[in-house]
């Protein structure tokens, strides 16, 4: 840093006076500049809140008249997928919609109707202007029976219980059976036995195989352990699990048993490396005893 202490200054620039010296600067046009500033500051703030109003206004405007409008008044709905639903069922979906606006109807709650019928396993809803509404309905597809002593009911293959089923209507559906004695069945609701989700999985396997008549097929769950098919006037012990190998091995034996003229009465797979057949009758000349195979 420089020491200014010892410099010397030319006599031109000295004075003789010790007093202060103070100058008056004149800023009256720049005073002027700034007040004209706030002015034209304040008017443009004005004008822009004026066109905030004036756009507010006009849009209030614009959506009364749209919502009362008799070209955007709902005049019919549209309506794809569906084969189960009933006229009631779909009025009671879609009832809503007559005569109301198509930008203030709620959706929404349409949506949630919908889903309220077990039938129905999504739905999607779009506005289709200026008067019209478009309803795509994925329905639930029956896959199985599900017998208990409170009734028989239709079940999808992921074993939601869709509808009750009258079992002198039954013949209308080709469709396997799961029997559970003690299973209280609520529609709308998915299964929750152990057994009957271990039966639905055994039935999608033999859906998968083929070679099976499904509608003479009768899985009884009521437990997983236990779990067994009446097929053909057989019975086949399967157990949880492995049911692509068991299956497999199932097929192996009964080629086995009809090529030897054995009438059994059931198949046990359940055991990990054995086969167990109760033969009912060989060649006709009465009862049988257990056979035990690989």
């Amino acid at each position: 840093m420089r020491d200014y202490k010892n410099v010397k200054v030319p006599k031109k620039y000295r004075t003789s006076s010790n007093r202060v010296t103070v100058k008056r600067v004149e800023m009256g046009r720049a005073s002027r500049g700034i007040a004209k500033g706030g002015l034209k500051s304040a008017a443009l703030k004005c004008l822009v809140i004026i066109v905030i109003a004036a756009g507010s206004w006009l849009g209030w405007q614009a959506y009364r008249i749209i919502t009362h409008a008799d070209l955007f008044q709902i005049a019919g709905v549209d309506v794809k997928g569906v084969r189960q639903l009933s006229e009631a069922d779909l009025k009671t979906i879609v009832g809503a919609f007559t005569g109301q606006n198509i930008f203030r109807v709620d959706l929404d709650a349409t949506v949630r109707r919908a889903r309220a019928n077990a039938w129905v396993k999504s739905v999607s809803i779009y506005r289709n202007l200026p008067n019209r509404i478009s309803m795509v309905i994925i329905e639930r597809v029956p896959f199985a029976f599900l017998d208990t002593s409170g009734g028989r009911y239709l079940m999808d293959s992921e074993g939601v219980i869709i509808d009750s089923v009258r079992k002198e209507n039954a013949s209308a559906w080709s469709l396997p059976i799961v029997a559970v004695k003690g299973y209280r069945a609520r529609i709308g609701e998915q299964v929750t036995s152990e057994g009957l989700g271990e039966a639905m999985m055994l039935l999608s396997e033999i859906a998968t195989q083929g070679g099976w008549r499904l509608e003479d097929v009768t899985a009884k769950a009521d437990n997983s352990e236990a779990l067994s098919l009446l097929y053909a006037g057989h019975e086949f012990k399967l157990g949880n699990g492995r049911y692509k190998e068991k299956l497999r091995r199932l097929a192996e034996v009964m080629a086995d048993v009809n090529r030897r003229g054995l009438d059994v009465a059931y198949v046990d797979l359940r055991p990990d490396r054995q086969v167990a057949v109760m033969v009912k009758n060989y060649r006709g000349k009465g009862p049988g005893s257990g056979v035990k195979g690989k």
